[in-house]
């Protein structure tokens, strides 16, 4: 079993599961419609005119189905991988490789959706990740706008699931103990980053600085998430190669 058939087997399966969100969202964002005109949600603006409007965001629930499909398939991909006489090297390179192609996917449906739903009367707008930041809660309507809409949906998704591929490796090396070490440890980090940036000004500053340039540019931002995704499955590789690792029964 080469990377060909493994890619194609895991591929499968991300596809069915990829149309299920997009139906998701899809039904989800004609029930706010439905709900926008059946009870409304009114704005008056400053020339008195009251227009119904309501938002849908479709990044974020792309990306948290990035990191459960991170969380979920890779070990169930390198166990079958082993299985069937591909190496772990294969077995994930494949795994990578079908997030990769559902993330993209996933982006494309965003810019297919938003170039029909502006052309309709609505009272829905949609917005994302890149439209809170840049766009101020306006749909992207422009050729330019939809693309860096996407990318940044890609790169935003191919990071969480790295990090869920990440978890899932780590926490199947680790016993019980271990296990609830680092899950304490996570939380225990992120609550002293808080207070040591409220406590000290320069560590504050310092992280407020980083933050600002992140977000200074949407390209800032996209390298910051490309830098993620390469690190943890990075830090990934390094443990399919020590894990034990049985094939599947």
């Amino acid at each position: 079993m080469r990377f060909l058939p493994t890619f194609k087997y895991r591929l499968r399966d991300c596809m069915w599961s990829m149309l299920v969100i997009v139906i998701v969202m899809i039904a989800l964002t004609l029930l706010t419609q439905f709900g926008v005109t059946t009870f409304g949600a009114y704005t008056t603006t400053e020339d008195g005119y009251t227009e119904t409007t309501s938002t849908m965001n479709f990044t974020m629930p792309y990306v948290i189905f990035m990191l459960v499909l991170g969380i979920v398939t890779v070990r169930e991909d390198m166990r079958i991988g082993i299985q069937n006489g591909a190496s772990r090297r294969t077995s994930f390179l494949a795994n990578i490789s079908c997030m990769a192609v559902t993330s993209l996917c996933l982006s494309l449906t965003t810019i297919v959706f938003y170039t029909v739903w502006n052309t309709l009367d609505t009272g829905v707008v949609l917005i994302d990740f890149y439209s809170m930041m840049y766009l101020g809660n306006f749909s992207p309507s422009t050729v330019e706008t939809m693309l860096m809409s996407a990318v940044m949906t890609f790169v935003f998704s191919m990071a969480f699931a790295a990090i869920g591929c990440f978890m899932s490796l780590m926490y199947w090396r680790l016993n019980k103990i271990g296990k609830w070490v680092v899950s304490i440890g996570m939380g225990a980090a992120v609550i002293l980053l808080i207070n040591a940036g409220a406590a000290f000004y320069s560590v504050g500053e310092i992280v407020a600085r980083f933050a600002r340039f992140i977000v200074e540019t949407p390209w800032n931002l996209n390298g910051f998430f490309v830098v993620l995704a390469v690190a943890f499955y990075i830090f990934s590789m390094l443990l399919v190669r020590r894990n034990n690792i049985t094939a599947a029964v």
